[in-house]
């Protein structure tokens, strides 16, 4: 039985209700811009075009949705001058919840089936290229999720692992930020600059990667923009990597700030006027990117991205235990997608080289997108419930809590917030990222 859907502030375990529903729309929109950019490629010249680069985007959404989680309880430790979470549980249940279900589906598609990169995504669709991997080193790099480090590996393997390798960065550098501002609360006396100290620096990181990489690229060809990003070159390892990601975690990590502020003034809940005009702003953001500053797409995406994480997580002020798009996004499909959407992002792009190298698409423009979607999503969801019911979920069974809740405190305010902001990072299902993110 499924546990029931809560407000921002659940009770101990309890899950966070619209997260999934948030991740099931970004694993399908990405499986949907894949099969546009590998094996519909004609549509991405027209006008669906872009749409698929909106849908391209929930890459963007997976990686402030996991800065906001796994960040909220040590922002909310740093406020309020206690101990941060358990460390070596917070260590244990990020393993879990990556390398289980990574492992098993690399080893079946890039070692068994064949339905991995063997050069890299930039050397193409062809025999030479999408294959079993048989080199020891490359196998071994791509086990421990250190590819995207060595450039001969970049993009190399599952396609969708180099965002593994930026996520798995982003869960070591964490404490360690949180453990600074924690010194540095204590030194200045000033948690609030302590806790925005590194969220503001993620995205300034991120930001001005973004800049250097568009100023860097100005009148190369495509191919060479396409080796810069992705290729086997030290700007595609510098540019996959968490710096140049950082400012997707960023915004998470601002919008937990945000909520964590909000529970310390004791506001739980926002009118729905503030909510429609949290989801104006996104909308007006995402517009800006795709219309005048297209080199910041992403960037821009990531901050409309907060924004309407903030307007589903936040409760009305109308007195429902949640929202009104926190409910729609809890409409079973969507949370079922959401709950197996790390599966669904490993199992999708493999399927997808595996059905155009043995040539059953059925082709390749605008036209043939519905049923090539019909026909990826038909191969990819046994595979990733199989994946989720017997591999994640029973990794999942294993984690635990990385803070207690004190039962003597009281439940409300910051003191209530402390034991669910961690509660939500170890129990709601960490979100994950999809590939073929920033350009």
């Amino acid at each position: 039985m499924h546990e029931p859907a809560t407000p921002l502030a659940p009770s101990w375990g309890r899950r966070l209700a619209g997260i999934e529903g948030l991740r099931g729309i970004a694993a399908v929109s990405v499986l949907f811009y894949h099969l546009g950019l590998a094996a519909t490629y004609k549509v991405l010249v027209g006008p669906i075009g872009t749409v698929l680069t909106l849908f391209n985007q929930g890459l963007t959404l997976f990686f402030v949705l996991s800065g906001f989680l796994l960040f909220r309880p040590f922002a909310v430790s740093i406020l309020a001058g206690g101990s941060l979470p358990s460390l070596k549980r917070y260590a244990a249940n990020r393993l879990l919840r990556i390398y289980p279900a990574y492992v098993v589906a690399f080893a079946f598609t890039a070692l068994l089936v064949g339905a991995a990169f063997v050069k890299g995504s930039t050397h193409g669709l062809g025999p030479d290229n999408v294959g079993r991997l048989t080199d020891p080193l490359q196998i071994f790099a791509n086990l421990l999720l250190v590819q995207m480090f060595i450039p001969q590996y970049v993009m190399t393997g599952l396609p969708v692992s180099w965002t593994l390798t930026a996520e798995i960065s982003f869960y070591l550098v964490l404490p360690l930020m949180a453990l600074s501002a924690m010194g540095i609360a204590k030194a200045s006396k000033n948690t609030r600059f302590a806790a925005w100290l590194w969220p503001v620096v993620m995205v300034l990181l991120g930001l001005g990667l973004t800049l250097w990489a568009h100023s860097a690229t100005q009148g190369l060809s495509p191919q060479a923009v396409g080796d810069f990003g992705f290729g086997q070159t030290w700007s595609a390892v510098l540019l996959r990597s968490l710096l140049g990601q950082a400012d997707l975690f960023g915004y998470g990590m601002i919008a937990a700030l945000v909520v964590t502020l909000m529970h310390e003034r004791h506001v739980f809940r926002i009118s729905t006027s503030i909510k429609v005009s949290l989801l104006g702003a996104a909308a007006g953001v995402e517009i800006l990117g795709f219309s005048v500053a297209s080199p910041l797409l992403t960037n821009l995406s990531g901050v409309a991205a907060a924004l309407v994480l903030l307007a589903v997580v936040l409760p009305s002020s109308r007195g429902a235990s949640i929202n009104r798009g926190a409910t729609v996004l809890e409409w079973l499909p969507i949370r079922l997608a959401g709950l197996m959407s790390y599966s669904i992002y490993l199992w999708h792009l493999p399927v997808i080289l595996w059905l155009i190298t043995h040539h059953l698409m059925v082709g390749d423009n605008a036209r043939s997108m519905p049923l090539n979607g019909l026909l990826v999503l038909a191969m990819t969801a046994p595979l990733a419930a199989l994946s989720y019911y017997f591999v994640e979920r029973p990794a999942m069974r294993r984690k635990k809590p990385i803070g207690k809740p004190d039962e003597n405190q009281p439940r409300d305010g910051l003191t209530h917030d402390v034991r669910t902001a961690r509660a939500d990072s170890s129990n709601s299902e960490l979100a994950e990222v999809e590939s073929k993110g920033r350009g």
